[in-house]
């Protein structure tokens, strides 16, 4: 039986993690942040979408108007910016857990602090410390007492709301197992 969306985004990205030597918990975190831990996963023109099947997916991919922004699968990769015209390899669990724990390192190569890395990752706009307290949130369900992120100030009723949100889409995938 295949996995379910949820479970093959949270195995892709324990695997990726791995494969890159990335802190433990952190691109699962980054995951749940993203998408929910899953793999098909689209934000089209803000308006999030949770098909079933990569092929659901793929109609949504489709149907998206040219110029709108358009952030797909497990990691929400910005297909307008990463995936060539038509691609729609980020709704492969593997693959993108695979292009996204890469990224994540390259950027951590350039800076040498994991939180700097993931402010990169987002763009380094305005909303970057948004990412990185939701992504703190999530690293503290995942792996309790990680602190690569190092102390960012966050909201504590957002930072528990967070957390709760984060052990419901966990328990979801492990569930799926």
């Amino acid at each position: 039986m295949a996995a379910g969306p949820r479970s093959a985004c949270l195995e892709a990205a324990r695997a990726a993690e791995r494969k890159h030597d990335l802190p433990e918990g952190l691109l699962v975190a980054i995951a749940l942040a993203e998408s929910g831990l899953h793999a098909h996963a689209l934000s089209v023109g803000g308006r999030a979408y949770y098909p079933e099947s990569r092929a659901e997916a793929r109609a949504i991919l489709a149907g998206a108007k040219a110029g709108q922004p358009v952030m797909a699968g497990c990691l929400q990769v910005n297909t307008r910016v990463h995936a060539k015209a038509g691609q729609d390899w980020p709704l492969d669990a593997k693959r993108s857990a695979d292009w996204a724990a890469g990224y994540l390192r390259r950027h951590y190569g350039d800076s040498g602090n994991w939180a700097d890395a993931l402010r990169r990752w987002n763009g380094g706009g305005p909303n970057a410390m948004k990412l990185v307290c939701r992504v703190e949130a999530k690293l503290q369900v995942v792996r309790p007492g990680n602190r690569v992120l190092g102390a960012p100030p966050c909201g504590k009723a957002q930072t528990a709301r967070l957390r709760r949100d984060a052990e419901a889409h966990l328990e979801l995938a492990q569930a799926s197992d």
